[in-house]
């Protein structure tokens, strides 16, 4: 930028130092030569004897000499204020010739002007170069310091701005407030890294929501593999039971040669089976991705005193003492059958898994149902599992002691497709289950 601001001054002298002393040149001439002509018309008009005052003002005007011959040649008048001998002999000069009458005589006038201004002008501005090259110096650097600050501040800030943007910062933006193509080149780069900005968010959105599909994937593959898994092991035993009593029954080996009794025993563990079937598909349809509600107004309350009274025989036979504080008329839009089957589940595993004596309390009151059950406490490590399928505290996995492991998982699947919150935890007397209708 400095060198190019110290080549345009440079020219620019240089055209003035060439042009200069031309158009002044052209000046001088062209006033000389009205100077002479009108010298002329005098002379006609007055004669060379009365117009020596003229002849003398254009001599000292015009740094000229001047002569009048008569027709002869003979010289009549001559003056001369051109200091000739000190006249720089480079100095460019220019002559006049006219012929004039007067008195019937005729006379020559001659003039011969030196234009020494022209040579001394191009010597004042030949003496001026060193004064002049610290004054184009010093302006350039002055203009030199303005343009840069002025055109190369914001290019190096808008360049730093675009180097961040190489690394996916697009966090920054150009502070450069102006008009010109500058400020407009870095509207369109705020714009863009704007833009850019709003692209890498929502890319950063897509993937982390792409892996959490793939984890949500590989955590239901796992399930999946599981739930297999323990549904082969589930229905493994039984078959094994049904296939050795059937074999012995077959070949009459030892106490299998009484058939009816063990045919009734084929007759129990196939319709446990057939329980678990059922159980296991009532799991995989609800769930199915095309499983839906039939929502219905259901009384909560009746409900609820429904399935306790089908349980009494049970806590009979247990010596279990059922408290119930059930709010009446309380109403719930959900499915029937499932709803009945979150509370069959849920109030079925606490006589189950109480100890004779317990005491089994069941509550609801507006928005919240339990079911506590005395005598019995599930260790952390299985509360945190407790909805997994086929998962069992007893971990003998003993039929007489429980069930297939799937009950509270349907309870599980029942309640957040209602997207009801649950849970359940150990209190000081027992175990508590509460759902938030």
């Amino acid at each position: 930028m400095l060198a190019l601001l110290v080549v345009c001054c440079i020219i620019i002298y240089g055209m003035v130092m060439i042009f200069l002393p031309r158009n002044y040149h052209t000046e001088l001439e062209g006033q000389v030569t009205s100077d002479f002509y009108d010298l002329v018309e005098v002379l006609e008009r007055n004669g060379w004897e009365a117009s020596s005052d003229s002849l003398m003002e254009f001599s000292m005007t015009n740094n000229a000499s001047v002569e009048v011959n008569d027709n002869y040649g003979n010289n009549l008048f001559s003056v001369n204020f051109a200091d000739m001998e000190n006249l720089d002999t480079s100095a460019p000069s220019m002559s006049c010739s006219a012929t004039f009458q007067k008195g019937g005589q005729t006379y020559h006038v001659f003039a011969n002007a030196a234009l020494v201004a022209v040579a001394q002008s191009y010597d004042i501005l030949l003496k001026l170069i060193p004064f002049i090259a610290v004054v184009i110096l010093l302006i350039s650097v002055i203009g030199a310091v303005v343009c840069s600050r002025y055109y190369s501040k914001p290019l190096v800030s808008i360049s730093n701005v675009a180097k961040r943007m190489t690394t996916l910062d697009m966090t920054w933006k150009c502070e450069v407030n102006r008009q010109d193509e500058i400020g407009v080149l870095a509207t369109s780069l705020n714009e863009m890294a704007e833009q850019l900005n709003n692209a890498l968010a929502s890319l950063r959105s897509a993937n982390w929501q792409l892996k959490k599909d793939i984890e949500r994937e590989r955590e239901q593959e796992k399930q999946r593999v599981e739930f297999f898994t323990a549904v082969s092991h589930e229905l493994k035993t039984p078959i094994a039971i049904i296939k050795g009593q059937l074999e012995g029954m077959i070949y009459q080996v030892g106490e299998y040669k009484d058939r009816d009794t063990y045919l009734r025993r084929c007759m129990k563990t196939t319709n446990d089976m057939e329980a678990l079937v059922k159980e296991i598909l009532s799991a995989a349809r609800m769930g199915g991705s095309d499983f839906h509600l039939e929502r219905t107004d259901l009384d909560i309350s009746q409900m609820l005193r429904k399935v306790c009274q089908q349980f009494r025989g049970r806590m009979e036979d247990k010596q279990i003492e059922l408290r119930m504080d059930i709010q009446p008329e309380y109403h719930y839009q959900g499915d029937r059958r499932l709803m009945e089957k979150v509370f069959t589940n849920v109030i079925g595993n606490a006589v189950t898994y109480s100890p004779v004596g317990a005491v089994i309390t069941v509550t609801q009151k507006d928005e919240v149902f339990s079911v506590e059950n005395t005598g019995v406490h599930i260790a952390e490590e299985d509360l945190e599992r407790i909805f997994t399928p086929f998962y069992r505290v007893d971990k003998s996995r003993n039929r007489n002691s429980g069930g297939s492991g799937l009950g509270l998982y349907i309870t599980k699947t029942i309640l957040d497709h209602h997207e009801i919150i649950y849970n359940m935890v150990n209190t000081e007397s027992g175990v508590k289950f509460t759902a938030f209708l």
